[in-house]
């Protein structure tokens, strides 16, 4: 299973006895060491992307900063640019629940919920007090009089992407997670001052806005009425007589039953004669394998090599070996990696979801239009990077989340730091896509760049949708 792990922070109320405890340099270059040498045993992204030599010169320099004692926040903080340096956006870091700080009893968060369109932060949820002026849409410039930009300079080396593709991060970094990973960085703050650019009137203005409880972030105290967007479901539309509209945003597990949905769009398609087809997975964040092989199979009419290669590390192997999925993959240990069985490299391998290949009837051949973001990771990745590797499609959007040549994740293994008892959920396979990039580590380009505009989220439109729809009937 391709399990999306993003470095959120989960914050539990706790007491101020745990939250300025110290722990000694000793015990935290042992935490260090100790998480170093794990990685290395699990993960295959430390030298993935950057040589050795680099990367081990970083770990260095993340080690030697532990000079004298840290709390566990100060700590949190460096374990979660360890992770960074594997360039990889699967995994996850979590204090302890016992030890995530005051930051969810005392009032000490910015309130509002947040969305980068472009490179424009604005506001889409507000769940604290009503504050004159402050609207949904609006524009934030700064905050406590540092600019957005300042502050993400800060902020996004604390969270993990593929390749040295920043897209994804700020994606992962919207909702509620600039206020808690604000929180992490800058420490209890009473009240924030936020200069915004007004989503009505478009004046710029400053607003002081009390900060709240992580307990008060809930749906019942949310001010602003939610928005929703077509390409966050599973839905087909016809056009016009040539043109249909098919959004996937998801292939997670226990969503929908994939081969009925696909079966029953595709036999729709085909009997309408489509000519034009724009598959949407802008929101599609990945899921479980097997689902993107299932909807490509829809797209081409012979199997295509997907991977290179599907590998993982000793330990890992050694761990799970005797389970099911192991042995239905028919791993096997090959000197210092451990490789899974060829039959599972092709585009037609569905895992153990049991699906049929399809109808050939069914099978859409005419002119694919692919809409993708920042969002697209992970599985969603890996079904645009097939599109890609075989010329089947033109792409419209934002550079994919997802690296162009796959990622390390599947199965996952946690370690717990002996002494700071900080949790690293380890993602321990790499699944190489059969591509050869021209630059490593970044995602698909699209061929037509079109971002959502701050019109167009105010309004609710799908701008890539829209500009696909005009290049067409141009």
């Amino acid at each position: 299973m391709r399990i999306i792990l993003i470095l959120f922070i989960t914050l539990l109320p706790i007491t101020d006895c745990f939250s300025q405890k110290r722990i000694s340099k000793n015990r935290l270059l042992e935490d260090f060491d100790y998480a170093v040498h794990e990685l290395k045993l699990q993960h295959q992204g430390f030298y993935n992307y950057v040589d050795k030599h680099k990367t081990d010169t970083e770990i260095s320099i993340l080690r030697n900063s532990i000079e004298n004692s840290m709390t566990k926040l100060e700590f949190y903080q460096l374990i979660r640019q360890l992770l960074g340096l594997m360039n990889e956006g699967h995994g996850s870091v979590d204090l302890p629940k016992w030890t995530m700080v005051k930051v969810g009893l005392s009032k000490s968060l910015l309130p509002v919920g947040v969305k980068f369109l472009d490179e424009e932060l604005i506001i889409t949820q507000n769940f604290g007090k009503d504050i004159v002026g402050l609207n949904k849409g609006a524009k934030i410039v700064s905050i406590n009089g540092e600019p957005i930009s300042q502050i993400l300079n800060k902020l996004l080396p604390l969270i993990a992407a593929d390749g040295f593709n920043n897209t994804s991060k700020f994606e992962w970094i919207g909702g509620m997670n600039m206020s808690l990973l604000y929180r992490l960085v800058y420490g209890k703050k009473k009240e924030f001052e936020l200069q915004i650019i007004d989503s009505v009137n478009r004046e710029t203005k400053t607003v002081k806005i009390p900060a709240i409880r992580y307990t008060t972030i809930k749906a019942k105290n949310a001010k602003f009425k939610g928005k929703s967007f077509g390409y966050t479901t599973f839905n087909f539309e016809q056009i016009n007589d040539s043109i249909a509209y098919l959004s996937i945003p998801d292939f997670g597990s226990d969503v929908i039953d994939y081969q009925t949905f696909y079966e029953k769009q595709f036999k729709k398609i085909d009997s309408l004669s489509i000519k034009h087809l724009i598959i949407d997975v802008q929101a599609n964040g990945g899921g479980e394998e097997g689902n993107e092989n299932l909807l490509f199979s829809y797209l081409s009419e012979k199997p295509i090599r997907k991977y290179k290669k599907v590998s993982m590390l000793p330990k890992p192997y050694q761990i799970n070996k005797n389970n099911k999925g192991y042995k239905f993959d028919k791993w096997e240990l090959k000197g210092s990696i451990a490789e899974r069985g060829e039959f599972t490299l092709y585009s037609n391998y569905y895992s153990e979801l049991g699906y049929k290949p399809p109808n050939k009837d069914y099978v859409y051949l005419n002119k694919l239009y692919v809409l993708i973001s920042r969002v697209t990771f992970s599985g969603g990745a890996e079904f645009s990077s097939m599109i890609k590797m075989t010329n089947r499609g033109v792409f419209i959007g934002a550079e994919t989340g997802g690296a162009y040549e796959g990622n390390v994740s599947g199965y996952s293994e946690t370690v717990k730091l002996p002494n700071t008892k900080i949790r690293i959920d380890i993602p321990t396979v790499h699944f190489q896509m059969n591509v050869n990039p021209e630059k490593r580590g970044r995602g698909i380009i699209p061929d037509y760049e079109v971002p959502q505009t701050w019109d167009d989220y105010l309004n609710n439109r799908n701008s890539k949708l829209d500009f696909t729809k005009k290049m067409i009937m141009n």
